[in-house]
């Protein structure tokens, strides 16, 4: 078991993938086409990041969180280890997680489970 302990920054987040409230998209942060985002979307949305196709599809709608400065910032505000949240021992990205149509329940149960894979520090840091 583990014992890290989430920031409540963290913890917003998982809780948001797993409300329901969030449209699940494919392959960029934001689609305005479908509403819809991909579980690191969710992360800048509700860090703030206004729902903007300058923010969100930079680089052709691109799914990483260095696609701007803002979306940056909030890789930066959840610890996470690198932009498209990269585990640490197998490579798989939560990124990847989505794409490959994992729901949001079940990316943030992964980020429940092996939290250490995700994020470089909780808030025992």
């Amino acid at each position: 078991m583990s014992n890290f302990i989430f920031t409540k920054e963290q913890l917003e987040w998982i809780e948001a993938l797993e409300s329901g409230e969030y449209k699940q998209c494919r392959r960029k942060l934001y689609d305005p086409k479908t509403k819809g985002f991909c579980c690191l979307g969710v992360a800048c949305v509700i860090n703030g990041v206004p729902i903007t196709s300058r923010y969100y599809q930079r680089n052709g709608g691109a799914n990483s969180l260095l696609s701007t400065a803002k979306t940056e910032a909030v890789m930066r505000k959840l610890h996470l280890r690198t932009s498209l949240g990269r585990a640490i021992t197998d490579g798989s990205t939560l990124s990847a997680l989505n794409d490959r149509g994992e729901s949001f329940e079940f990316i943030a149960e992964v980020l429940r489970k092996i939290p250490e894979q995700y994020f470089s520090q909780g808030a025992e840091s």
